[in-house]
């Protein structure tokens, strides 16, 4: 009996072991940005938790024009830490824009959005670069 449980207990740990690897994959996975189905040369991260903000956003000097982040799952958005303005497109379940801040500032607060699912966060200036206006499709594909 006791030999059945260490076998378990072995093959439970390099399954676990697989799973954080793929985890950990999946978080530095680049994406490009497509809108209207247009691709463009803008590279997207997905960003699922705090801890992933604080690492690729939080305190960081200059945001790159040529990188963005996807915040999946959040009904608005706070820039709390940052040291510059960023422009941050709001898209619902169906990745249409339903909302755009532009320049918007560090340490505030966009008001709460019951249909938000998406929240892109590019480069200041970045919107009114793309032409990006309501009801725009936007969304990633595979690089």
């Amino acid at each position: 009996m006791g030999l059945i449980k260490a076998a378990r207990l072995i093959t439970s740990f390099v399954n676990d072991s697989k799973k954080v690897q793929k985890k950990k994959i999946d978080e530095n996975k680049v994406y490009q940005l497509v809108i209207n189905n247009q691709i463009k040369d803008i590279n997207i991260r997905n960003i699922r938790t705090i801890k992933q903000k604080f690492n690729a956003l939080i305190f960081k000097e200059k945001f790159n024009h040529t990188m963005g982040f996807r915040f999946i799952g959040v009904k608005g958005f706070n820039s709390m830490g940052f040291k510059e303005e960023v422009d941050l497109i709001i898209c619902d379940k169906k990745y249409q824009v339903i909302e755009t801040y532009s320049n918007f500032p560090p340490n505030k607060v966009t008001q709460h959005h019951n249909d938000a699912v998406v929240v892109f966060v590019l480069a200041k200036h970045t919107i009114k670069y793309l032409n990006i206006k309501l009801n725009d499709l936007i969304k990633i594909t595979k690089y």
